[in-house]
């Protein structure tokens, strides 16, 4: 079967992504920047490899992958303008598109795709690829899987699959500098910070509007706000929530937001004795008041989490689970049934051990340690104690390998690839994940079910597991949702066109426009 702009089944994202499209501002020009659309996110430029920074190469638009998503949900032909299955389910086809160009002019040939390819294949979700062959066929990329693999057009759209020209590689093998194909192509690269782009004339698709861009990393959230107030960038992805009254009563930037599949997550190290017995699992999450959270910190009471995944991932979200409950008398009677009893200071104890541990959470997204301050107050009712120690994001999964983790509280998207399967893998079937669980013994059920799962191209089956997946996952809490996210964007005035991407996998950049 040959898809061309193949769809998916996400109608619900296509609605909110409606939703969120923006009509322009009135004017505000700023004569010395006219030509430059100036981006700020809290990502820095860390790394030439798309294993590393690849999601900032494909959401400034400047590599791209043979397959990508729209906005709406559909998976469409990127570099492949085309592909197919063979009937055995083994042998997929990718045909190139004619007329790609890279940034230094060359074409795009199937053996520099296939060369990309391969070096992709160690990503959290191109690993899970079992790949048997991958060769070339004229104008055809050939991937020949070991066992049926239904989803693989949705995991080639992961960004460390962008597609780079030969002459990006250096004598050892690195990445020495980025050549794609997007339609942003980098002029210059200041440390961390700054991306210098201007627009690739000869980029086979919808050109952009507007000639330069420049990105900048405002790792700091209230930095971030500041610059907000004050203005002096036209685009400003993840916005401190809690900043949004003060940043659109400055007038210069309004604030606009959409829910989408990234979560706020707490996961626990399912080994340690405080937490090997579902019961505290369970008595944790009914302590926190999420609907609180979601209205005192984050300023959208819609927020809170009522199991893993929210409803803008209809396949994902089973409207039978019950909610997650907010009931502190339930909580302490889970833990007095657990066998945990207070002591003189409040906090329980069980055979000498405490019931305490530190929350490991993220610096550059401010409102994780608000929340986890709340969450602090919250675990104290029912006699735990916390201990909120915010870092670099790579200090998680470093204490995640490390077997260090106690507790963690990320913001984790669930649709790294358009397919949520991708993503529950590496999270939920393993001893150690990058970004999840620890320790959890749920995790060869759950491994059981995905084998079969990404094996099967029978939908009506494929819908069986998911519930059966999302149903352990509720009931046994390796992880527990706090909020579902609103991706929050500051928009200057003089910025019209702008579409806000659910998937996060491009900034839209093309069709922007600047008064």
């Amino acid at each position: 079967m040959i898809h061309k702009l193949a769809l998916t089944r996400r109608s619900a994202l296509a609605l909110a992504v409606c939703a969120a499209t923006l009509a322009g501002f009135p004017s505000l020009v700023q004569a010395q920047e006219a030509g430059v659309l100036r981006v700020a996110s809290p990502w820095e430029y860390t790394s030439n490899e798309p294993t590393d920074t690849g999601f900032l190469m494909t959401r400034m638009q400047i590599a791209e992958t043979l397959v990508m998503v729209e906005p709406d949900g559909r998976l469409v032909g990127g570099i492949a303008e085309s592909w197919s299955v063979s009937d055995d389910k083994l042998t997929w086809r990718f045909k190139i598109r004619p007329g790609v160009l890279f940034h230094d002019g060359t074409p795009v040939t199937t053996e520099a795709a296939a060369a990309s390819l391969r070096r992709s294949l160690s990503g959290e979700s191109m690993q899970q690829i079992p790949v048997d062959q991958l060769t070339t066929d004229g104008d055809t990329l050939v991937l020949k899987t070991k066992t049926p693999f239904s989803h693989l057009p949705a995991v080639l759209v992961d960004y460390a699959s962008v597609v780079l020209a030969p002459a990006s590689w250096g004598a050892d093998g690195k990445v020495s500098k980025v050549i794609g194909t997007g339609p942003f192509r980098i002029t210059a690269i200041d440390g961390k910070n700054v991306i210098e782009l201007a627009r690739f004339d000869g980029y086979w698709g919808e050109k952009p509007k507007v000639a330069r861009a420049r990105h900048t990393a405002i790792p700091n959230g209230d930095t971030r706000t500041n610059v907000a107030v004050a203005g002096d960038q036209d685009i400003i992805f993840t916005t401190v929530p809690s900043a949004t009254p003060r940043i659109d009563a400055a007038g210069q930037m309004k604030v606009v937001n959409l829910t989408i599949p990234r979560l706020r997550v707490m996961a626990f190290n399912s080994g340690l004795p405080q937490f090997s017995d579902v019961r505290v699992r369970r008595a944790i999450s009914m302590a926190i008041d999420r609907k609180g959270i979601a209205s005192a910190v984050l300023r959208h009471p819609g927020s809170a989490a009522t199991q893993l995944l929210p409803a803008a991932l209809p396949d994902w979200h089973d409207a039978t689970l019950s909610a997650y409950a907010f009931d502190v008398a339930g909580a302490n009677a889970l833990l007095d049934q657990a066998g945990w009893t207070r002591g003189a200071d409040g906090v329980r104890t069980k055979d000498g051990v405490r019931l305490a541990a530190t929350l490991l959470t993220i610096s550059n997204r401010p409102e994780l340690t608000v929340m986890g301050t709340a969450m602090q107050a919250q675990l104290k009712a029912i006699g735990m104690e916390l201990n909120v120690e915010p870092g670099p994001s790579a200090a998680i999964p470093a204490a995640i390998q490390a077997g260090t983790m106690q507790m963690t509280m990320f913001a984790r998207t669930y649709v790294n690839v358009p397919e949520v399967v991708a993503t529950i893998i590496p999270d939920f079937t393993r001893e150690r994940s990058t970004w999840g669980t620890l320790n959890w013994p749920g995790r060869a059920r759950i491994k059981a079910l995905s084998d079969e799962y990404v094996q099967s191209f029978d939908e009506s089956r494929k819908a069986s597991l998911r519930r059966e997946m999302l149903k352990i996952i509720h009931e046994e809490m390796p992880v527990t949702a706090v909020s579902w996210f609103e991706h929050t964007v500051a928009v200057n005035k003089r910025v019209k066109g702008l579409v806000i991407d659910p998937f996060e996998m491009r900034y839209m950049l093309h069709k922007v426009t600047l008064d």
